[in-house]
């Protein structure tokens, strides 16, 4: 029997489950964590220039992925453990998952003020800091069971809708000698079990759809969780049933073939809002209709007119905003294949939605003519329907496996309708909508796709607040790209605010003593930290810049000079309720 420190059992069981990429920060809580992973094992180390960049590149990286194994993040005791919370709070939101080692105090000086300790009320409560924003938040405090609470924790991770789990170590645990006469094997502990969906609630669905003369498919990141591109493509081509996305879907469903009707909601396609309005039956796929996805809840007529199916892995979302006509507790891929299977045996007949599809293409024709100017606008400073339309073109030139990351902020207005993904890799903050997000977060976005390039758009206010992750780049030769998208603003709470208030308030960067706008060189910034950089300001320079770019094998920068008085393009307009008796809209203003 021999006897291992806790540490590195834990990283022996790691590299028992695949494990390729840990990101953390140092700090004393961690020190036996870290100095297991790298002169113990094989598994490969990034080192952050701080813990929340480090979250958000495990956030990116299994995005990319959607499966096991899982990115680990390994982070420090009080302060260096606080850091994470709002990027951990991102990926909780957005079912990204991960495992959080997260260091702590030695339990010896709990409630005497140990360097760093979170005390006061109780012995280190940090964990309890996190619970409402992880799927779940340990505190190991016995070594002998910390292999198990390490397998629970990384199989709630994966199993079910996925999210971080955060297991808080603490450094004597660490450090403590455990025996072991053989190590498990972690794989019949952590396998994954995707709930199959209720047979009965499968037929009702079809019955509905069988009677269903408007029915419309919208999926959104349910889809990329369960891989489930080829089951969805193959139910719609079947039965001809047109398919929009949210923008955390985006991606999920070509959006070249002819059933695609892009990107619903506030910022979506008018074909796809229109069809939102008008359908008989949505079928949702992995979706919990947040106010971005549905214009403030304004586009859909539910239940008036349209009749609910809601697929969702998590129960809790069911029925959660719409009422529902038939719940399926259900993983997308195996609610669809049961559901095709369903469709068959009625006798389903495509040619009965014909006429409903004609409609949806012809709603598709006039949008597309509408916005035609919008994606050709030769302004310079550059149009962002203009910048987006060509990156996207750019990437589907070079390589459309690219992965894409959009930062939130005024780009979302415009990446969902105006740039056309070619491939499954493309994500956003969607929900959380943490500033900055992408810059750390394309970062294990390539790690996770490496053989093909990988973009990230940002505004310069969230460039600012993660910037210093480009330098992680250069330290690990990871060739990607970050969009800046520069006009010294917060714009989409500057076009807002005016709009609300009439005036705008902390949205402008300037100097106080004359009121310039003002931002720092970005360049010269890239540059400092060993970064290609170059500044566009000309629409015609977006494709070469971008084609250079691509296939440059090292990190760039692209400062694109973006017009400040482009108004966002919006499908559905509308504010917050400015007092608790609204709601909102009654109906969308398209």
């Amino acid at each position: 029997m021999a006897k291992l420190r806790v540490a590195s059992a834990l990283v022996k069981l790691l590299e028992k489950l695949g494990t390729e990429y840990v990101f953390g920060y140092n700090g004393h809580g961690n020190w036996a964590i870290l100095d297991a992973l790298v002169h113990e094992s094989k598994i490969k180390t990034i080192g952050a220039r701080s813990e929340d960049q480090a979250t958000h590149m495990a956030d990116g990286y299994f995005r990319m992925k959607r499966k096991p194994p899982l990115p680990i993040v390994c982070t420090t005791v009080g302060p260096g453990n606080m850091n994470i919370c709002s990027a951990l709070a991102n990926a909780f939101y957005e079912s990204s998952a991960m495992l959080v080692l997260a260091g702590g105090g030695p339990t010896q000086w709990y409630e005497r003020g140990g360097i760093e300790e979170v005390y006061r009320y109780g012995p280190e409560e940090w964990y309890q800091v996190v619970r409402p924003i992880s799927k779940k938040a340990l505190l190991i405090n016995r070594p002998d069971t910390a292999l198990e609470m390490f397998l629970r924790a990384y199989k709630t991770a994966a199993n079910g809708r996925p999210g971080p789990v955060v297991l808080q170590i603490p450094f004597d645990i660490q450090h403590t000698e455990i025996e072991v006469k053989e190590l498990p094997d972690p794989h019949p502990w952590v396998r994954m079990f995707p709930p199959n969906p209720d047979h009965s609630a499968i037929k009702e669905a079809a019955k509905l759809i069988l009677k269903s003369e408007k029915p419309l498919i919208v999926v959104s990141s349910g889809i990329h969780n369960s891989l489930a591109y080829d089951e969805l493509r193959s139910f719609a081509e079947v039965f001809g049933i047109p398919v929009g996305t949210t923008f955390m879907g985006k991606g999920s469903f070509p959006e070249d073939h002819e059933l695609s009707i892009g990107v619903l909601g506030r910022n979506g396609t008018g074909q796809a809002n229109q069809a939102a309005q008008n359908c008989d039956v949505l079928i949702a796929i992995g979706t919990h209709f947040s106010d971005f996805d549905t214009g403030a809840w304004t586009i859909y007529n539910i239940p008036q007119q349209t009749k609910l199916i809601h697929i969702d892995i998590d129960p809790t979302e069911i029925s959660r905003v719409y009422p529902t006509e038939v719940a399926i507790v259900s993983d997308a891929k195996m609610a669809l294949q049961a559901l095709k299977e369903e469709l068959k045996k009625v006798d389903f007949q495509k040619t009965k939605v014909a006429s409903w599809l004609e409609q949806v293409k012809s709603w598709k024709r006039d949008w597309e003519k509408e916005v035609e100017s919008l994606k050709e606008s030769p302004l310079s400073p550059i149009h962002y329907a203009r910048l987006c339309n060509d990156v996207g073109e750019a990437v589907k030139e070079v390589d459309p496996q690219t992965s894409v990351l959009f930062d939130t902020g005024h780009i979302l207005s415009f990446g969902g309708p105006f740039f056309k993904a070619s491939s499954r890799f493309i994500s956003h903050c969607g929900h959380f909508h943490r500033m900055g997000w992408t810059v750390p977060a394309i970062i294990g976005a390539k790690l996770a796709n490496p053989d093909h390039p990988a973009v990230a758009f940002v505004g310069d206010g969230g460039f600012m607040m993660t910037g210093t992750a480009i330098a992680t780049a250069v330290e690990y030769d990871l060739p990607v790209v970050w969009i800046i998208l520069n006009n010294k603003s917060l714009q989409i709470e500057r076009e807002a605010m005016i709009r609300f208030y009439g005036r705008e308030s902390l949205c402008d960067f300037k100097i106080e003593k004359t009121g310039n706008l003002w931002n720092p060189d970005f360049i010269k910034f890239a540059q400092a930290m060993d970064v290609e950089g170059i500044k566009i300001n000309r629409p015609e320079e977006i494709k070469p810049t971008l084609r250079k770019a691509l296939t440059a094998d090292k990190p760039y920068l692209i400062d694109v000079d973006i017009n400040l008085h482009i108004p966002g393009y919006r499908a559905v307009w509308y504010l917050y309720p400015s007092n608790f008796q609204e709601r909102g809209l009654e109906k969308p203003i398209f």
